[in-house]
């Protein structure tokens, strides 16, 4: 909440305030500086005179302060809480284990396609903006319609040169099963991200990580499932990427 460096030049009598304050955000956020000099046992001047010496240039600054801060924290209380929901209800009970074999697959790659249609197409592009944010050369499509065939080679070796990652909710989507046919037997490692497990492109696919979010496809193909999963397993991939070509 407030800077060390200038908490070092601070008296007691000053720490103790940062200390209370700290430890009574949400109350203080609310306060006077009368009612905060009374809680405190200073007088009204010391409070401010502290608040100066803090960096605000006023007391009302310093509530403001304090509960922006406070809505900051909701906000990551309220992203760990459905972190923690997805996992303990959509994710696999082996899904560490999968996202470290993922990464170790990608970080090899030197060149990564994410592909996906409709709202999984927003999900590729999700996906490749942090890939490329990380450094890694990808590009997304939301087409099935791209040239892959034109560059199809056989697999040579064990290395992984190249990882398509698709996503589909359903796994069942026509183009994107025919491109992952097409790609079968080819250098290209393919990858399914997907809405349950059972489905046509992650028996196509080298490696499949699937979720279990609740389906909720409507009339004339709309589909207003979630995409929350394929987001937490996006941003896992990448945080984990990302930490293992930092590490020291």
């Amino acid at each position: 909440m407030f800077d060390l460096n200038l908490l070092k030049q601070v008296s007691e009598t000053d720490l103790q305030i940062a200390q209370y304050i700290s430890n009574h955000q949400s109350s203080v956020a609310f306060m006077r500086v009368r009612e905060l000099a009374e809680k405190t046992h200073v007088s009204p001047a010391t409070i401010v005179r502290f608040t100066k010496k803090m960096g605000y240039t006023s007391f009302p600054e310093l509530r403001l302060a304090l509960k922006q801060n406070l809505t900051e924290r909701d906000v990551m209380r309220q992203q760990t809480q459905s972190k923690n929901y997805l996992a303990e209800t959509q994710l696999p009970v082996d899904f560490e284990q999968k996202i470290e074999q993922l990464v170790t697959i990608l970080g090899q790659a030197s060149f990564i396609h994410c592909l996906g249609n409709g709202a999984s197409g927003v999900m590729a592009q999700y996906a490749q903006q942090r890939f490329s944010t990380l450094g890694y050369r990808s590009i997304a499509s939301i087409s099935a319609f791209i040239p892959y065939l034109a560059s199809k080679h056989e697999k040579k070796n064990e290395t992984i040169d190249e990882v398509c990652l698709f996503f589909s909710i359903s796994g069942e989507s026509p183009d994107i099963v025919q491109l992952a046919k097409a790609l079968v037997d080819t250098s290209i490692y393919t990858v399914s991200i997907t809405n349950k497990e059972a489905n046509r492109l992650a028996t196509l696919c080298d490696f499949s990580l699937a979720y279990d979010a609740p389906s909720h496809r409507q009339a004339y193909n709309v589909d207003l499932s979630s995409q929350l999963s394929a987001v937490y397993i996006i941003e896992a991939l990448t945080e984990k990427l990302y930490l293992k070509n930092n590490l020291i």
